[in-house]
């Protein structure tokens, strides 16, 4: 896998106020659930405890961290989850070297998590605007990393809003964390990975980007098209009509096919940079699917790669 490229650690606030330390906190219970992937057993989240409601986190508050993935400071500035700390895009998804929307190295974007109070021992909650396409970008970084407790809140801040639970305007620096990096090569894919592994009827590559990219119509590379043998499956179907991820019941029959019909081991998700594969690698892990890798440099990578090879419609 290629190197990243290093860079400074991304400064989680530009204007912070001094934080009081909370002490006494008992910490929260959270059941793991522990699979084989790619031979080897990892302790992670229950599919079952992934997805978490408002109510869930506000029943937690001050025992779990909290981290706001929408992207800009200023839509953070504006109002948050009390608590929340804002975790800039860049954090998980960035340009390294040439390739958009690749994770950094993974020692800077723990230093950056950290910033964010992000401990290895304290449960995670990440939310995005509310459809969990960013947030379960960060979800995959973290359980690729290392951290064993980690939640999506499900409808993001929009669901928070609409239990009418308290927004906050306060910017607050957070208690740093401490966040030990344990990688797991199980959980991410390169192009080298996908080459070797094309002709294996055990693997599945799921191209969740829509089926124009699929089919060539839509170029956002140097060619378009897609990965020979891949499925086309748009991420937009992981979502119901208020744009919020469908009840398990739904996913199942979805995904049942592509990962316990034609083919039966692990799945490989992708997209144009990793963004909306990220979403379907949460989707499968909610259904309990143990073996899923995202494709970190994505389209974005292989399309511009003229030395592999490309199929369209």
């Amino acid at each position: 896998m290629k190197a990243n490229t290093r860079r400074k650690p991304v400064v989680i606030g530009a204007v912070v106020a001094a934080l009081a330390v909370i002490a006494g906190i008992a910490a929260v219970t959270v059941v793991f659930g522990t699979g084989a992937v790619g031979g080897a057993r990892i302790a992670r989240t229950a599919p079952d405890a992934i997805l978490v409601g408002p109510d869930w986190v506000a029943d937690r508050s001050g025992e779990v961290t909290i981290l706001d993935y929408r992207g800009g400071f200023d839509q953070f500035a504006e109002g948050h989850i009390p608590g929340a700390a804002h975790v800039a895009r860049e954090v998980a998804w960035d340009t390294v070297d040439g390739i958009e929307g690749m994770l950094p190295d993974p020692e800077i974007v723990a230093a950056d998590l950290e910033e964010a109070g992000v401990s290895n021992d304290r449960p995670v909650v990440v939310y995005d605007q509310g459809n969990g396409l960013w947030a379960s970008r960060l979800f995959w970084a973290l359980e690729y990393l290392g951290h064993e407790q980690v939640h999506v809140l499900d409808g993001g801040v929009t669901a928070w809003r609409e239990a009418d639970h308290k927004i906050s305007t306060e910017i607050a620096a957070p208690q740093r964390g401490r966040f030990e990096v344990d990688l797991r090569p199980q959980l991410i894919a390169d192009t080298e990975y996908i080459l070797e592994q094309l002709g294996n009827e055990q693997l599945v590559v799921l191209d969740t980007r829509s089926p124009d990219e699929f089919a060539g119509r839509d170029v956002r590379s140097s060619r378009g098209g897609h990965i020979p043998t891949s499925v086309n499956l748009d991420w937009v179907n992981n979502l119901d009509g208020n744009q919020r991820i469908k009840p398990i019941a739904e996913l199942a029959e979805l995904y049942r096919e592509v990962i316990d019909g034609e083919h039966g081991g692990e799945a490989v998700t992708l997209c144009q940079t990793g963004v909306r594969g990220a979403h379907t690698y949460l989707v499968l892990r909610v259904l309990g699917e143990e073996q899923v890798r995202v494709y970190d440099g994505s389209w974005a990578e292989w399309g511009n790669d003229p030395e592999v090879p490309v199929d369209s419609l």
